[in-house]
């Protein structure tokens, strides 16, 4: 899928009074940091003190319909290649820290149990090194959230535009903004998006939509699907996905 990025809305951090860009710290300290950002720690060769590592500036909190959601994957990646940049996991009270350079980035949080959206993102801004971000609570709670038709697995004629599929989900009881269905192949790749609306369904008719597939009729094949919902703050939270075969 070819990312697009999303403008960053008020409110969606907030930005507190900048630190030194870097400093070396002690061992302990310099190891604690390490572990907190769960980044990669080279020896500080100039002075052989030990490990110099970012100091971690982005903090926030995942919940679950309002209760702490510990042990939650969390990750800070450039919106425009996917590419990740730093990696966490929220502690017992669902927080975490991580460390982020300057620059357009987003946080994405996974879920991790059955009734979780498989992933909730949302954009932020660091606008200068060492720069403190405080992010608003994340919920990756679903709500009831879920993909109906076709179920897993299911296996289909090939839609054509005569006889199209129609992808079916049952809307998030959390305030959305817009859903669309998503078809990739078995590479991952993106072959078909629906239109944002706040429908609960997407008609599609076997013709590819996205980059060298626009405009031609897929194979037969097994494919993935989902759906991702804008919700309010410049927040996107993507379902689980299915697989159907069309044959």
């Amino acid at each position: 899928m070819t990312p697009s990025f999303r403008p960053v809305s008020p409110g969606t951090g907030s930005l507190r009074p900048r630190r030194a860009a870097s400093r070396t710290l002690p061992l302990a300290g310099a190891l604690l940091a390490c572990v907190l950002s769960q980044g990669g720690c080279s020896p500080d060769v100039k002075d052989g003190v030990g490990p110099r590592v970012p100091i971690p500036n982005v903090s926030g909190r995942v919940e679950r319909d309002g209760v702490a959601a510990s042990a939650v994957d969390v990750s800070v990646r450039n919106p425009n290649d996917d590419s990740t940049i730093a990696n966490a996991k929220t502690d017992a009270d669902g927080s975490y820290v991580v460390a982020a350079p300057a620059g357009i980035w987003e946080v994405k949080v996974k879920g991790r149990i059955p009734g979780d959206f498989a992933s909730v993102t949302r954009g932020f801004v660091v606008l200068s090194a060492g720069q403190q971000v405080s992010m608003d609570s994340l919920d990756i709670f679903a709500y009831q959230a879920a993909l109906v038709a076709p179920v897993d697995a299911a296996t289909l004629g090939l839609p054509t535009a005569s006889d199209p599929v129609t992808f079916q989900w049952s809307p998030s009881r959390h305030a959305i903004l817009s859903a669309r269905a998503q078809l990739y192949n078995a590479s991952g790749e993106a072959v078909w998006y629906s239109a944002k609306s706040s429908d609960s369904s997407a008609v599609w008719d076997g013709l590819g939509n996205q980059g060298a597939y626009t405009g031609v009729g897929l194979p037969a094949a097994t494919y993935t699907w989902r759906v991702k919902f804008d919700l309010p703050d410049s927040i996107e939270a993507r379902t689980p996905s299915n697989t159907v075969r069309f044959q």
